[in-house]
């Protein structure tokens, strides 16, 4: 619909002027659309404004909307005309039986609208009531529907004033005598919005209060109330503001604008916004402070929990990161102007994601939460705690402290992380790892938390359980890690990495009988590198996995080249790594890796080692072994004697196979303790029916000596160095085998 560029172009000025576009709802408004699907039965009511391109809605009632184009917009015709409109059969009227509002499935039938003016009585919106029946609205119901737009008009005008509570003068007075004359709609918009006005007298202090006035304090209407009684409302605190507000403005006109608490007559706290102004006498009234006060105890609390969200964890109620980063800064520039020593802690939980598995994030969260609670408890009283991340928690020492007392501190703190918890009959023991680093004033907040954090990854990675002080060594470590990881990851994105395979014999003929797949890379200068010489990115729980699955991937894809070279083959050995053994579906993974490859399981050896099945989650390791026993894998125990549960490992977890390791090997010619020690673990293997393989053979005495011992296979450079899996370089390694038997046997 047309309309002329100079009243539309007004008409926007007057609907901007309001500042209500976009606006969040507002109860007030929402009152009044669920009236009038009271009142009129419909289905759906709204209020609306009309934009230039769109019509926005304040409040709906019956449907969630929030705009449609202008173009549909049956309310453009009230708009227009500055009439009410009532259209009871909306498809059988040709402007609007095309309109996708009214064709499309389940479209509105009938429609009553009546325009709304703003302040400056320009039409700038409507109120209306639709509904999906025909007929029905009728002509004669637009007196009840426009009285209702007139409330709108005054709600949206109290709306307009709230914006200009700041700017208080004379025609404060002057609105307040002109609502006068429809006092009820007045009061009701009070209420609604819960803001009252009231009135001093200077020279006599008479007080004069609206009705919501009253309500805001709790009050029955009329009420003997006087300016001492009103202050007393006040809490104690926040007196002494309001009465130096109120004597300034009598003796200096002073206008004010204070917010503070108030203590209602039924005992309730209400926070308030208050404004007034002087205003001199003239002919009619005396002179006089006039105001209004606002009860803005919901934002005020709404804003009180929003800062608390942003600064609070929601789940512990401790600090979370963002106000911990904030508080730290705060803490290193007051140490930077009186220097003392401040220290970090970072404690990191260990064996909490066991709880998540095992028990769901519901128990998880109430470990959290105990243990937040446990960590506050136990710190002094001017420490800092904060949930640093998912498990992860970061405490400030009070300054001053020495490195023993914050020490002690991350002590008792792991105390009490270590005590057992209790929830729905679990019964749950975890533990906690800190790392601890004191602050220079040369360092930044950052620098502190990065060396607390490489502090608790040293201990996390040696010594789990206890304080860890942060040392100028970890750097040197952390160097070589970060160097190791940059090395490995290069390698694996570009396609550097591949398996050397080293020969496992059988001892009586040399005759090739397996081989140990061992990680290699090639730098970029084409140097080769050992798993050995990367060993840190191969403890990276990340890293080390992707590695497993690059190297299995690899393994399947040689097997039959490997098969074709050596046909006596009978199995490969693949290390696995501490990553894997936790890891609850490696088990599923690894079996159907083999399987779209075609290598049956029955041809594999997976080689754990000791330290991997003492990790903290030692029944899920215990499960992925057990998985991969029952689907036909070999499990052989590497660097046999080396730790200190050997024996127990025997007997808890399904091992097939022991590797001793090459400690024992290289001495047994030159050592009796050590040989000794070699004869009683290839006794015992064999005594539990568990097969022996020697590592690290290096000359013909060791393989004769362990042969009369009764370990049947070995492996060493004696037999090989891992080679890559070409065909021909596997054909000569098992033609040099089958030399050095004949060469021994001779």
């Amino acid at each position: 619909m047309q309309t002329m560029i100079g009243c539309e172009n007004a008409r926007l000025q007057a609907l901007y002027a309001l500042q209500i576009l976009d606006s969040p709802r507002q109860r007030m408004f929402d009152q009044i659309t669920e009236l009038c699907v009271e009142l009129f039965h419909s289905s759906v009511s709204l209020i609306s404004f009309m934009d230039a391109e769109r019509q926005w809605y304040l409040s709906t009632c019956g449907v969630d909307l929030i705009e449609v184009p202008r173009d549909v917009a049956i309310c453009n015709y009230p708009i227009s005309t500055g009439c009410s409109l009532v259209v009871p059969r909306l498809a059988s009227d040709e402007r609007f039986s095309n309109n996708p509002l009214v064709a499309c499935e389940g479209g509105i039938q009938s429609y009553m609208g009546c325009p709304v003016r703003g302040p400056n009585q320009v039409i700038i919106g409507t109120v209306c009531v639709v509904d999906q029946r025909p007929d029905w609205f009728a002509p004669s119901q637009l007196i009840v529907l426009e009285g209702i737009a007139r409330i709108v008009e005054d709600l949206l005008e109290l709306h307009a004033k709230s914006h200009q509570a700041e700017q208080l003068t004379h025609d404060l007075a002057i609105k307040k005598e002109s609502l006068k004359n429809s006092n009820r709609i007045f009061n009701q918009a009070e209420r609604v919005a819960r803001v009252g006005s009231w009135e001093l007298e200077v020279d006599s202090n008479k007080l004069t209060w609206s009705a919501q006035v009253y309500a805001i304090h709790g009050l029955e209407p009329d009420s003997d109330i006087d300016l001492s009684n009103a202050i007393n409302f006040y809490e104690p605190e926040d007196r002494p503001a309001v009465e130096k507000a109120v004597s300034n403005a009598m003796e200096k006109s002073e206008p004010f604008k204070f917010e503070a608490n108030l203590r209602a007559a039924d005992g309730g706290s209400v926070r308030v916004r208050t404004v007034g102004e002087y205003l001199p006498a003239d002919d009619f009234l005396p002179a006089r402070i006039v105001g209004v006060i606002h009860d803005i105890s919901d934002s005020y609390h709404a804003q009180l929990a929003l800062k608390r969200a942003a600064d609070f964890d929601s789940l512990t109620n401790l600090f979370n990161r963002h106000a911990f980063d904030r508080v730290l800064q705060a803490r290193v520039r007051a140490m930077k102007e009186a220097p003392e020593d401040l220290f970090l802690l970072l404690v990191d939980l260990d064996g909490f994601k066991d709880v998540n598995d095992i028990f769901g994030h519901l128990v998880g969260d109430v470990v959290l939460e105990e243990i937040g609670d446990r960590i506050s408890r136990a710190v002094p009283l001017d420490t800092t705690v904060a949930r640093w991340g998912g498990d992860e928690f970061a405490i400030i020492i009070r300054q001053g402290a020495s490195i023993a007392e914050a020490q002690q501190v991350g002590e008792v703190i792991l105390a009490e992380i270590c005590k057992q918890t209790e929830f729905s009959g679990h019964k749950i023991m975890i533990s906690g790892t800190c790392g601890l680093a004191c602050a220079d004033e040369n360092k930044s907040p950052k620098e502190l938390i990065r060396r607390a954090d490489l502090a608790l990854y040293h201990g996390k990675a040696r010594e789990p359980g206890r304080v860890h002080i942060y040392d100028k060594s970890f750097e040197l470590t952390n160097d070589l890690r970060h160097k190791a990881i940059g090395q490995v990851r290069s390698a694996l994105d570009e396609n550097r990495i591949f398996p050397g395979y080293q020969p496992i014999v059988d001892l009586r003929n040399n005759q090739l009988v397996g081989l140990e797949a061992l990680m290699r890379l090639t730098t970029r200068s084409g140097h080769q590198m050992t798993a050995t010489q990367v060993l840190p990115a191969i403890l990276d729980p990340i890293l080390s996995r992707e590695i497993g699955e690059r190297m299995l991937s690899l393994i399947a894809e040689d097997f039959d080249e490997l098969r074709l070279a050596q046909p006596n083959l009978k199995f490969i050995s693949i290390n696995a790594t501490e990553a894997d053994l936790i890891s609850r579906d490696f088990a599923q993974k690894f079996l159907k890796a083999l399987e779209n490859n075609n290598v049956r399981p029955s041809l594999v050896t997976l080689e754990v080692t000791e330290t991997m099945l003492m990790a903290n989650d030692r029944t899920t390791v215990q499960k992925v072994l057990q998985d991969l026993k029952g689907g036909g894998i070999q499990i052989a125990l590497d660097d046999f004697g080396t730790g200190f549960s050997s024996l127990s490992h025997l007997r808890d977890f399904p091992i097939d196979k022991v590797k001793i390791d090459r400690s024992f090997v290289a001495s047994i010619c030159s050592n009796h303790q050590d040989r000794l020690i070699v004869q009683a673990l290839i006794s015992m293997a064999l005594n539990l029916n568990i097969g022996v393989i020697a590592e690290g053979i290096e000359k013909v005495e060791q393989r004769k000596l362990l042969l009369q011992m009764g370990c049947l296979q070995g492996q060493g450079f004696l037999f090989g160095a891992a080679q890559n899996g070409c065909r021909t370089k596997l054909l000569r390694l098992g033609n040099r085998l089958t030399r050095l038997g004949c060469e021994q046997a001779a």
